[in-house]
């Protein structure tokens, strides 16, 4: 008898969220609150480190590049292993990791020791979130992956946003050594309901060979009726390539259309990054160097990075229903207000409501970048793909303090800063019409034989 013939991701396109999917973004919301907060309390314990310690600003300067260095890493290395053994067992992994990492921050007797235990964190976070991208777009139907992405990621600003005011609150009590207990405890707790409740991709199963009872449990769980499955039915995903016996390999990243996509969305990534760090990073110094109080600088920014996020969401369902193009609705807008700021003479109050407005549109703009590279690869490379994306854009997180710092260092007004930061924009929006245009132009062609889904997937 001949087996029958299953599409899964027909089942999974035609569908409504349910349960299953509420349950899998808030599981992933809260280890990406947890992965932005350990990402970013290194940053704001680094005084009391100093003080501590008798660190020199050098030294300081080791232990964050270091975690940063590990997030490249980490984000690389991970999603391309996920893609090899799977989503859950990498993620679970790395959740333990940096939750046990972050509290042996708070134990670190000296300087190295503080180096060494902030590299191999760093690699643990940087893992999670391109994972955390490949999973979740996996379950859910084209027209909502970039809302769902963005939830997720909306999780991630939380948690870096949340270690300044957490550690105003606990440090005076617990010190800087708490912090990090504290974190990566909350870590731990967060691994711990992963266990039970993070289930493995139902793209990455139907891929795999022998898997057909965990699929087929998957799908009952997704609230399709399988009582007339079989595990000796065929399960195949007909907007993707066909089934290749060969291990994912980096060079699928520029197979097909995606030797188009791939370096627009590394462009756009960076840039925006650049953007993103150096507002956030350097926004409150701006702020005091323009005289405003240390309090209102550290309020002004916090507020316009949350903002950022519900920038973010605002028009995640528009990129749902559009595509890439909404990519260009923020760096648009953003280009021309950081001219504005940065050369035209304003009130006070004027800079200080544009500053906030800026941060808002540039975590917009990175927030729609973020939404549109999950889709466009094919499940086989997906989590490479997101990982490579994500561990180019740390870039920024290396070249936006640098940048600020060279402002700083210039002599020019502190002002000038915001017209210069305009450049990033720019090559945002040069990226996102690049991706368009050989959009169309693949569009016209038959589609290449080593990548047929990656130009349906780019649709999304």
């Amino acid at each position: 008898m001949t087996p029958r013939e299953i599409d899964v991701s027909r089942i999974v396109e035609e569908r409504s969220l349910n349960g299953f999917n509420y349950r899998l973004i808030a599981v992933s919301w809260l280890l990406t609150i947890f992965d932005g907060f350990d990402l970013s309390i290194a940053a704001f314990a680094a005084p009391y480190m100093r003080d501590d310690m008798g660190l020199e600003p050098n030294q300081l300067a080791n232990i964050l590049s270091s975690g940063l260095l590990g997030t490249f890493l980490g984000a690389i290395l991970f999603a391309s292993i996920s893609d090899r053994i799977g989503r859950r067992p990498v993620l679970l992994g790395c959740s333990v990791a940096f939750a046990l990492l972050t509290i042996a921050m708070g134990f670190a007797p000296s300087y190295e020791w503080l180096v060494v235990l902030r590299f191999f964190d760093g690699i643990a976070i940087g893992a999670v979130i391109p994972i955390a991208w490949a999973l979740n777009s996996e379950y859910v139907p084209r027209r909502m992956r970039a809302t769902v992405v963005t939830i997720i990621m909306v999780g991630y600003s939380i948690g870096i946003s949340g270690a300044g005011p957490i550690t105003v609150l606990l440090e005076p009590t617990v010190g800087w050594r708490g912090l990090f207990i504290v974190g990566g405890a909350g870590s731990l707790v967060a691994a711990t309901i992963l266990f039970f409740a993070l289930p493995e991709s139902i793209r990455w199963l139907t891929g795999q060979p022998g898997q057909q009872r965990r699929l087929i449990a998957v799908l009952g769980k997704l609230g399709h009726d399988t009582r007339d499955l079989s595990i000796s039915d065929r399960f195949v995903l007909s907007d993707e390539p066909a089934e290749q016996t060969s291990k994912p390999h980096v060079r699928e990243l520029f197979a097909g259309w995606l030797k188009f996509a791939t370096p627009a969305i590394w462009l756009a990534y960076t840039a925006s990054s650049i953007a993103v760090y150096y507002v956030n990073g350097w926004g409150p110094i701006i702020l005091e160097e323009l005289d405003f109080s240390r309090n209102t600088a550290a309020l002004a920014t916090a507020f316009g990075g949350i903002m950022g996020s519900v920038a973010g969401l605002a028009v995640m369902r528009f990129t749902d229903r559009y595509g890439p193009v909404m990519a260009l609705f923020y760096p648009a807008l953003l280009l021309p207000l950081l001219l504005v700021l940065g050369l035209v003479p304003l009130s006070h109050t004027a800079v200080l409501v544009l500053s906030m407005t800026v941060l808002a549109f540039v975590g917009g703009m990175t927030f729609c970048i973020i939404s549109i590279i999950a889709p466009v690869y094919p499940t086989r490379i997906r989590a490479t793909g997101s990982g490579w994306a994500s561990s180019i854009g740390k870039l920024g997180g290396v070249l936006g303090p640098i940048f600020g710092g060279w402002m700083l260092a210039s002599g020019l007004p502190i002002i000038r800063s915001f017209a210069a930061l305009a450049i990033m924009p720019a090559l945002v929006v040069i990226a996102v019409v690049g991706i368009l245009l050989a959009k169309r132009h693949f569009a016209q062609k038959a589609p290449a034989p080593d990548a047929p889904a990656a130009e349906a997937a780019v649709a999304a």
